[in-house]
């Protein structure tokens, strides 16, 4: 007979890489990206939807204590967020109507405002009011040209969301309808031992977009109250819509603040005669920025988003190239769950560590604590390691509640979902 050989594969090393995994995994992951960039149209009214929801949810939360149907309560939720934007547009739309209809006034007062400046500095250095004027007249097409562009192209990617405002509001309606069988269906992927831990990830998760969303609408009214007092005491006509303006596009990061600050201060070059009130509007801005950044926002919004400088201006920029301003808008709060979520994943621990606030203080971990085999990405390409939730630690010993089918405790206590 002849003696059956049987293969004997050599054993592999500890931290060898599999390159079909890591194969497979840059192809899902290329997929994912490309599927978000072409459908951009589809996955940014869905986006917002999710997150309206997640704000809206405590004010839901409240009319279905006093009422028994929950479809009442979302339609009624909706109804009073529609009324307060509304507000909030009519008010936009009547102000920049009256600065339009004074356009061209504006304009020749910042020209004539810039002619009188630039010839002051141009006869100390020998220029001619030939070389002046020319000069002048590409600097003024430029400087006002490019606050105006990048305020426009901002305001015309998010048209693509107000032109679709009604399927948003339709996909916020049945995010706050059916959040119970959403999130029970997300616990049913899980194992039952890891379905608790997946319930206190997803309360985390839910949390941060709230308080978040909701800490930022405060934010931005405080910002828009004080910018409007200062713009007031300074002098500027329509300190209300430059105040709010400013404030809102406070919540584009680095970008929307320099913006928010450069037009109130053209526009009180072109309709002031004095120097000091165009300086003055840009310490207001410079103080009312450092004040918001060290105190109104640590304040307000607290330890809900705990992400470092560098990976938010990395989000923000991979959110603008994706899904243009509503990416930039969306970037910080979606990083912030998704790191909320690595928490929680054992090996990706170091991953959240790496996007968190605490970077600096907590740097020495990741050659203490997280200086383990289980911790090193190698070990999930190498199939040594699984993106399975942490096991809670348990202090009692009973036994855990399932929350797999319908678990009463999940669908019973609406706050809870």
């Amino acid at each position: 007979m002849a003696k059956s050989t049987k293969k004997i594969r050599p054993p592999s090393s500890s931290g060898s890489v599999s390159f079909e995994r890591l194969a497979h995994f840059m192809i899902c992951l290329s997929i994912v990206l490309f599927a978000l960039y072409a459908g951009s149209s589809f996955f940014i009214p869905i986006a917002f939807g999710l997150f309206f929801s997640l704000m809206l949810k405590p004010v839901c939360h409240q009319f279905e204590c006093n009422l028994s149907s929950r479809i009442i309560s979302v339609v009624l939720t909706l109804i009073t967020a529609g009324m307060v934007v509304f507000g909030v547009l009519v008010f936009f739309i009547n102000q920049i109507r009256e600065i339009l209809t004074e356009a061209d006034d504006i304009f020749a007062g910042l020209q004539e405002t810039v002619y009188e400046w630039a010839e002051y500095g141009g006869h100390r250095f020998g220029l001619s009011g030939r070389d002046v004027e020319q000069y002048i007249d590409e600097a003024i097409t430029s400087v006002s040209d490019r606050p105006l562009g990048i305020l426009s192209t901002g305001l015309s990617t998010s048209g693509v969301l107000l032109a679709n405002f009604s399927l948003v509001m339709i996909y916020t309606f049945f995010f706050l309808l059916y959040r119970t069988p959403i999130k029970n269906f997300l616990l049913g992927q899980l194992q039952r031992e890891n379905q608790e831990e997946g319930l206190q990830t997803l309360t985390e998760v839910q949390q941060v977009a709230k308080n978040y969303l909701g800490g930022m609408g405060l934010v931005m009214l405080i910002l828009g109250t004080l910018n409007s007092i200062g713009l007031f005491a300074i002098g500027i006509d329509y300190y209300l819509i430059w105040g709010f303006l400013a404030a809102i596009l406070g919540v584009i990061p680095y970008i929307g603040t320099a913006i928010g600050g450069l037009l109130p201060f053209i526009f009180a070059i072109a309709t002031t005669e004095t120097i000091w009130q165009p300086l003055a509007v840009i310490v207001l801005y410079i103080t009312v920025q450092f004040i918001e950044g060290n105190f109104i926002t640590p304040k307000v919004l607290g330890n809900s988003v705990k992400i470092n400088a560098l990976a938010a201006i990395i989000s923000v920029l991979i959110g603008s190239i994706f899904w243009g301003i509503a990416g930039v808008i969306l970037a910080i709060p979606l990083l912030a769950m998704v790191r909320i979520i690595l928490t929680h994943i054992e090996p990706l621990r170091p991953v959240a560590l790496l996007l968190s606030d605490d970077l600096y203080k907590e740097s020495g971990k990741f050659l203490k604590e997280f200086n383990e085999p289980r911790y090193r990405l190698s070990n999930i390409f190498s199939g040594r390691s699984s993106l399975s939730l942490l096991p809670r630690r348990r202090t009692t010993t009973k036994p855990p509640k399932r929350v797999g089918h319908a678990d009463p405790q999940v669908v019973a206590d609406p706050e809870s979902d």
